[in-house]
């Protein structure tokens, strides 16, 4: 069975939404949690997971995690959001964590990082050791970003309104040059030599600094997904996670039956996911005339009868699928902030609202099964 662990960023929020530097105080306060990090703001927390094998596991630790910084944060006075931007442009946008490497990219790309300030992702590890094998599922994975975007979109919300995109996140990163699709290599090799490339030309400070939709880690013998935004609830995250599991593994059988790949131009990829960015799981425009109408809605529906044999394979397909119901019925992240903002639009009301989505209070319950 395949590894899977998580990396999910958090705002720190003041109560009438303005960002709260306080990030410094906020880890003096977690006891040396090695969990718990700082981000590339001062006003961004990031938790890590440990690898786990089990989606109950990572769902205990991942809300472990969200309320320990929670809890860290009300004590230095702010509130933890899981949002994947800003809901409100108030405070210094541009409060970098002293931190040399920082510095560096904010000299070096001033438009990317003040536009993508304080946005924040939700990125999945899947552990694949062999490069070359980890390489051609990079390449399958290209057609299926834009529905697991669409599903984990979450920021919607710009000046304290809808701004009409379900992830603004996306809009703002696209300012970095390396936020894109990843291609189609032949193999470890050729990957390594397309990286070195982007860095020796200076299109990347370094590896961490590649900033692909999804990519070999550079720490971990993983592939690292980080085309979604940071999920409203755990139960949104570690669905998303299981869902990451269930396609990686699924591509890697392609990759061994050499199943060749869908061959998609980087225009008809990046069209896809702005569609998603835009749209979520519904297309809200115009259908192309003389065109059936085909929505992110339905790749996701393709995704899940091409990943169901391997959830069933890790006994996720139950919890999984009826989470998926769950989220027709109640909307995305995304959907789910533009009913809160709709409900009451007031900041501290909406803030707070977010905060309750983000960390829940542990109760008794907590130990239910995961998708309940």
């Amino acid at each position: 069975m395949l590894t899977v662990g998580v990396e999910e960023e958090f705002l720190l929020l003041e109560p009438d939404g303005a960002v709260a530097p306080v990030s410094a105080g906020v880890l003096g306060v977690t006891d040396g949690d090695e969990r718990v990090h700082h981000e590339y703001t001062a006003y961004q927390l990031e938790t890590v997971s440990g690898v786990h094998t089990r989606l109950d596991q990572l769902h205990d630790e991942l809300a472990e995690l969200r309320w320990i910084a929670s809890h860290a944060a009300g004590l230095a006075g702010a509130r933890l959001v899981a949002a994947g931007a800003p809901p409100f442009r108030r405070g210094p946008l541009d409060a970098l964590t002293d931190d040399p490497r920082y510095r560096q990219l904010a000299d070096r790309f001033p438009n990317a990082t003040m536009a993508a300030a304080g946005t924040c992702g939700c990125h999945v590890h899947v552990g694949v050791a062999d490069r070359d094998l980890a390489v051609g599922v990079l390449g399958r994975l290209r057609p299926w970003l834009a529905p697991l975007l669409a599903l984990t979109a979450n920021s919607p919300c710009a000046d304290g309104a809808d701004s009409g995109y379900g992830s603004v996140r996306y809009e703002a990163r696209r300012q970095w040059p390396t936020f894109r699709a990843p291609e189609v290599w032949a193999d470890a090799e050729d990957y390594d030599r397309a990286i070195e490339a982007l860095i020796s030309d200076g299109t990347a400070l370094d590896i961490g600094g590649v900033h692909l939709l999804a990519r070999l880690s550079g720490r971990y013998p993983t592939i690292e997904i980080r085309i979604a935004d940071t999920c409203l609830s755990v139960t949104d995250t570690v669905v998303f996670a299981g869902i990451v599991r269930a396609l990686v593994a699924t591509l890697i059988e392609d990759v061994r039956r050499e199943h060749p790949v869908e061959r998609h131009t980087a225009a008809e990829i990046e069209e896809g996911l702005s569609a998603a960015a835009r749209h979520g799981l519904v297309v809200r425009g115009p259908q192309p005339p003389g065109k059936p109408p085909v929505t992110i809605a339905d790749q996701l529906r393709v995704l899940l009868r091409k990943i169901t044999p391997a959830l069933g394979e890790t006994g996720d397909a139950v919890a999984v699928h009826s989470r998926l119901g769950w989220l027709c019925r109640h909307g995305t992240g995304a959907e789910r902030q533009r009913s809160l903002l709709l409900h009451d639009p007031r900041p501290e009301a909406f803030v707070s609202a977010l905060a309750d989505h983000t960390a829940p209070r542990p109760t008794t319950a907590r130990k239910l099964a995961w998708a309940a």
